[in-house]
């Protein structure tokens, strides 16, 4: 019995020890509006100003955008991430990306716009604390 005492102490003394919990506040942001109204351009836009999008991806997104005949689609693209939602131009589910700054985290979500993804949308919105 003192061997499997001693094997468990030696067990979970070994254990990593779980992340302290970040204290900055978390806010969820949902962008919902009307079908091309640039909601993912908006939100893809704002994860490059943050600086999330490295340059290398950032030339092969206009590159893609370009080809498609969509040069203007690039910061989309981001958000956008299948090839359905980058054919159409149109997000199909929920695009889900994350930020922070110095004091605050942030999860943008980028929710459906067309009337065929409403469900979607909805899904979208009900995680939302700022919209």
């Amino acid at each position: 019995k003192k061997e499997e005492a001693a094997k468990k102490k030696a067990k979970s003394a070994t254990r990593i020890a779980p992340e302290p919990k970040d204290p900055r506040e978390h806010l969820n942001i949902v962008f919902i509006g009307h079908v091309d109204a640039g909601k993912s351009t908006i939100s893809g836009n704002i994860l490059y100003l943050m600086g999330e999008v490295d340059e290398r991806t950032i030339e092969r997104y206009t590159k893609l955008a370009d080809d498609k005949g969509r040069g203007s689609w690039w910061l989309a693209f981001i958000m956008d991430i299948n090839e359905e939602e980058r054919a159409k131009g149109k997000t199909v589910e929920v695009g889900k990306a994350h930020f922070e700054t110095k004091n605050k985290r942030y999860t943008i979500l980028d929710a459906p716009g067309h009337a065929s993804f409403v469900p979607s949308m909805i899904g979208g919105a009900c995680q939302a604390d700022i919209g």
